[in-house]
């Protein structure tokens, strides 16, 4: 580590020679690993969708290390922290994309109105030859859109982008996003989720949360633990945990700095909240990493 931040990364920054007002660009996987740097971490301030046609390497996302083999397709969410490493003979395609350009048009189905089915999906899935022969095609389309931009294009790619999220979601066969609807308790499980992503540097308890959303606190909790099966404590505790790991991982600030940058008046308080979690100090946390990193 030799960085005192996280790199964050938006597709303007990439500064490639074309893409939808910043919002929509398709990459080969080998211009996406050269745009990357191998020796960085970066925070990217969009969705990316990996198809992995050949070579080998691999991807981590936050802490997590991922193969990058034939046939897997990997999806990186908004705000994760991932790393290329061992990168070789790497093929394939690259789509990266925002929330605005991903809603950009509503088909009249509440499963695919925006991106919410997006939360917790799986970061890669393996297809069978036949499988990914098929949810290519769609790949293919878009990638012949983006290269011969022309009237209606940013619509049709809006709408393959959508099919080919779809066929992801459906490959995880899970119930919980296959069947995602929209009703009152999902809006404020969405909202709640999208609150904590802003405000969990500052706001740490449930009834901070429930104000916001003008229900009450024992309320949003029963929602959390029905759809989420965990507490909204637990919900909120894990989300400052996951950035402290993003920063102890992925940055060379001490634990006290990291302790301020989350909001917490010293590292004592910040260790005990990180312990509690993952039943491990911070400093443990960050030399174990290393020593795995080292062998």
């Amino acid at each position: 580590m030799a960085n005192s931040f996280i790199n964050s990364m938006t597709i303007n920054s990439l500064k490639r020679p074309f893409s939808f007002d910043g919002e929509f660009v398709f990459l080969t996987l080998s211009d996406l690993a050269q745009v990357f740097n191998a020796q960085n971490s970066y925070k990217t301030k969009f969705y990316t969708l990996f198809v992995v046609e050949s070579g080998s390497g691999n991807l981590m996302i936050d802490h997590e290390v991922f193969d990058l083999q034939k046939g897997r397709v990997l999806f990186v969410n908004y705000n994760q922290v991932f790393r290329f490493a061992e990168v070789e003979n790497f093929t394939g395609e690259a789509i990266l994309f925002t929330r605005s350009f991903y809603n950009l048009i509503y088909t009249g189905n509440r499963k695919i109105k925006n991106d919410t089915a997006f939360s917790n999906l799986p970061s890669f899935l393996d297809f069978s030859k036949s499988d990914l022969v098929h949810f290519r095609t769609g790949i293919i389309d878009i990638k012949k859109e983006f290269n011969q931009p022309t009237i209606l294009s940013k619509e049709i790619i809006c709408l393959l982008l959508k099919a080919s999220m779809l066929k992801y979601i459906r490959k995880t066969d899970n119930a919980d996003y296959i069947d995602f609807k929209t009703n009152k308790k999902s809006t404020y499980i969405e909202q709640f989720k999208n609150l904590v992503e802003i405000h969990f540097k500052e706001l740490k308890r449930t009834s901070d949360y429930a104000d916001k959303l003008s229900i009450s606190a024992n309320y949003l909790n029963a929602l959390v633990k029905e759809k989420l099966d965990i507490s909204a404590e637990n919900y909120i505790q894990n989300r400052v945990v996951l950035e402290g790991e993003r920063l102890l991982l992925n940055t060379d600030l001490s634990v006290t700095q990291i302790s301020f940058e989350l909001g917490f008046s010293d590292k004592s308080h910040f260790g005990k909240y990180f312990k509690k979690i993952t039943q491990e100090s911070p400093n443990n946390f960050r030399k174990k990493f290393q020593q795995s990193n080292n062998l």
